[in-house]
């Protein structure tokens, strides 16, 4: 098993330059009018693309981006190498659209459950139970991004480092609106950063398949999370105080 890299962002790990995606079917198109998340059933040549991507991310996460080849990925999807060049001009850009897939998938998921409640601490639940469970249904992809998103070319990293802040900004405001004016700045990003090291971690550890279901796992986070707002201190004064 390959040692998980500590993050210096807020899902990456370091910086990396540009590749250029060609072919595939944007993933906010592939949404549109779905229930729950739940991809429309692309067309054949996006079925393609599809696989190779799943494919390509099942390797990655196991080997990792560099060692991994063309051919493997070929011989994984069960695609010509030339049919594969058809979808995709490089492994670069397989990178580039498994990390963008997969933080649109993410930042989807979290807007469609979070118009759900207005109450702060329902959306904080909400937002740990769809985080698991994204992560759990495309765990391979989840992989990919945190460990080896750092080799793409800067312009790309860019990309997905914006919808990763769209991400964290959802959730600090989230925070604050539960933990009230009294909270400074430093202590909402200390928090901020807490959550989401212990729900992004998990992609190291937990087996989606064993006997601890996503929901149990993340009703566990979010009871200790949650209990930790209310006994964190003066600086962070628990919802009978404020």
């Amino acid at each position: 098993m390959r040692t998980p890299r500590a993050n210096q962002g807020f899902f990456l790990t370091s910086k990396g330059a540009a590749v250029r995606l060609i072919g595939p079917v944007g993933f906010s198109e592939m949404i549109k009018g779905t229930k729950k998340g739940a991809l429309k059933e692309p067309p054949r040549s996006d079925k393609k693309v599809m696989a190779i991507a799943a494919a390509a991310a099942k390797l990655f996460s196991a080997r990792g981006y560099v060692e991994t080849s063309m051919d493997d990925i070929s011989a994984a999807a069960k695609i010509s190498k030339g049919g594969m060049y058809h979808y995709f001009g490089s492994k670069g850009d397989i990178l580039y659209f498994i990390s963008s897939t997969f933080m649109d998938l993410v930042l989807h998921n979290m807007r469609r459950d979070l118009e759900k409640a207005d109450d702060p601490e329902e959306r904080i639940r909400l937002i740990i139970f769809t985080h698991v469970k994204t992560y759990s249904e495309h765990m391979y992809m989840a992989k990919t991004l945190l460990n080896e998103a750092h080799n793409l070319l800067s312009s790309r990293l860019r990309e997905i480092k914006a919808k990763e802040k769209k991400y964290y900004a959802t959730i600090t405001e989230t925070l604050s609106s539960y933990l009230g004016p009294t909270v400074d700045k430093e202590t909402l990003t200390v928090l901020t950063f807490c959550l989401l090291g212990m729900v992004n971690w998990i992609f190291a550890w937990y087996n989606p398949k064993g006997s601890m279901g996503p929901e149990r796992l993340s009703h566990i986070i979010f009871d200790r999370f949650v209990r930790s707002l209310r006994t964190a201190g003066s600086e962070v004064p628990p919802p009978e105080a404020r």
